[in-house]
């Protein structure tokens, strides 16, 4: 358990945001306490007496607030505590000294500490606000630097009945009805199902701070904040969740902790959950949660957040990703984590960046689960060891469509497919990805292919644009690549890589109905003891050029069925008839 110095004052550093596809993730504001500092015991707080001392506690954060805000603290010491729910309008900081705990393990109350601001009057859009533009018609009294909630009864997600459009935005000026905001909307939002509210956003810091449950229920909840603070925070025995945030608009989560999450409740358990929040760095965390380490998403969509070199863990029999997403986000950037027991998300924009992967159970170690539309998933540079599908795309809906999906420089070791795209179920129809680019990764897979995309039953998935550039696909005991796709609905190239298998009568390829097969300067590896050779069925034109085959027992390395053009030409043939 790591314990730390206090410091009573925390900075934060105002930076712009730009529009929403360059976003950052930035603090936003200064914390102003105005230099008061309020210690819990002069308000009747005392360490170590076994009494409850969560109303001392609320009348020393009450009196900050009403001065204008100010920095509560609490000395070393454990402090019996029921709740402590406040509602605040000013900058609060709460420190803790070295050695400060709440302990809450005799409570039955939602949470131990609840702190934020509030939800404030509400007007109508007057007209559309199109997504990209900064402004917004309506007569709701704001100036700037206030944050706007937009709110749409309209649904995020039409599979999905409760995650509505909406978002925060930062007034940037006022003239008579039209709000100019300091970005460009993340959504378009019509006049007849839209309202904006005015939202009392304060600064809120929580440092230094062990907070101790033992029951079903919250450690720390944080709502209605910006340019939060929240490091040092140790949360253990909370096991619906650890701490909890929503509708936070920008700041930071690093160096905390939460532990012994796991029950078994109705689809919470959390190491750490935001929901309805925009703009965040979390990083340097501990997060051993139930269910998930970390889940994103619900209420209103989550958007820009960056996770940077956290420990994400979850309890071995939750059976799913220790790191979570809900359907509602947009622009997460996971980068340099360790993820202990895989990933399970939906959502756009989402990239994933030298992160180390692992699943300690039969699961993926990443799935993706597509149910609406989509402009590009990015999975780069990460090593990634699961017993299951190593990246695993699904779609759940019909005609759901996938702009560009880009793996590219990973270590993959599984046991399915390293990369697998397939229809999750029979009634997912229609369903199209325009782009599949697959590069310079290293994949080894024991027993299904290293690259696998399949149906459901009758059910295939449209690959618009599958290309391969450069990296090695290894299977043990499968094809090299196995690729089936409705009839003429895509084209294949492959350049500057390997693939092959060790299994002995087994073939390197299987690529089903694609228009246009390519494939120059590669190397189609079969076993020692040979492979049959690279099925090519139902293609209109398919040509190897410039590579090396061998290992294989058919002619050429290749047989063909209803395949209308064949070009092969300066090709080498090691242990295979030419």
């Amino acid at each position: 358990m790591r314990q730390f110095l206090v410091f009573l004052v925390a900075l934060f550093i105002f930076i712009g945001f730009s529009l929403p596809n360059q976003a950052k993730a930035e603090t936003l504001y200064t914390m102003d306490t105005q230099n008061h500092s309020f210690d819990i015991t002069k308000f009747g707080a005392k360490a170590n007496d076994n009494k409850d001392d969560s109303q001392a506690i609320i009348n020393a954060i009450r009196t900050a607030d009403s001065s204008g805000g100010g920095t509560v603290y609490i000395p070393a010491g454990t402090y019996h505590v029921t709740t402590i729910n406040v509602a605040v309008s000013h900058p609060i900081s709460i420190v803790g000294e070295q050695g400060a705990i709440l302990d809450g393990r005799q409570s039955t109350q939602q949470s131990i500490l609840n702190i934020g601001g509030s939800r404030g009057g509400a007007a109508p859009l007057l007209a559309d606000a199109v997504k990209g533009n900064k402004t917004a018609l309506t007569n709701l009294p704001v100036v700037p630097g206030d944050i706007v909630l937009i709110h749409s009864s309209e649904l995020f997600n039409p599979a999905r009945n409760y995650y509505y459009r909406g978002e925060m935005a930062e007034v940037a000026s006022v003239s008579g009805d039209t709000i100019t905001f300091k970005n460009g909307l993340f959504d378009t939002y019509h006049s007849a199902s839209t309202v904006l509210y005015k939202l009392n956003m304060p600064n809120i810091s929580i440092t230094n701070l062990n907070i101790l449950r033992d029951s079903n229920h919250v450690g720390l909840t944080v709502n209605y904040a910006r340019s939060l603070h929240l490091a040092h925070v140790e949360v253990s025995g909370a096991r619906e969740r650890g701490i909890g945030l929503s509708y936070i608009y920008g700041g930071a989560v690093e160096n905390n902790e939460v532990s012994d999450c796991w029950y078994e409740g109705s689809g919470t358990s959390y190491g750490l959950s935001i929901a309805s929040s925009q703009h965040l760095t979390v990083k340097d965390n501990w997060m051993h949660g139930g269910r998930h380490g970390i889940s994103l998403g619900g209420q209103e969509p989550v958007r820009d957040i960056l996770l940077t070199q956290n420990v994400i863990d979850n309890y071995r029999d939750s059976r799913v990703g220790a790191f979570n997403t809900h359907e509602n986000v947009e622009y997460i950037t996971i980068s340099e984590n360790q993820i202990l027991n895989g990933v399970s998300v939906a959502g756009d924009h989402l990239t994933f960046d030298g992160n180390t992967i692992t699943s300690r159970v039969d699961y993926p170690g990443i799935i993706v689960k597509q149910n609406w539309y989509t402009d590009e998933l990015v999975v780069r540079n990460n090593k990634i060891t699961a017993p299951n599908y190593g990246i695993l795309l699904e779609t759940y809906l019909p005609s759901l469509e996938m702009k560009d999906m880009i793996v590219e420089g990973n270590t993959i070791r599984s046991k399915s497919a390293g990369i697998g795209i397939k229809p999750r179920m029979e009634t997912a129809t229609g369903t199209k990805i325009k782009n599949v680019t697959v590069k310079n990764n290293d994949i080894i897979s024991t027993i299904d292919s290293a690259i696998s995309i399949r149906n459901y039953g009758q059910t295939a998935i449209t690959v618009e644009n599958l290309k391969i550039e450069g990296g090695t696909y290894n299977s043990v005991n499968n094809k090299g690549i196995f690729a089936q796709i409705p009839p003429s609905a895509g084209n294949f190239t492959i350049s500057n890589a390997t693939i092959g298998t060790e299994k002995e009568g087994e073939y390197g390829m299987l690529l089903i109905n694609f228009n246009r097969i390519a494939i120059d300067h590669s190397n189609l590896q079969g076993p020692t003891t040979r492979g049959y050779g690279n099925y090519f069925q139902h293609a209109n034109h398919v040509a190897i050029t410039n590579s090396k085959l061998n290992g294989w027992k058919y002619k050429n390395g290749v047989k063909m069925l209803n395949v209308s053009n064949v070009q092969l030409g300066n090709n080498t043939y090691t242990n295979t008839p030419s």
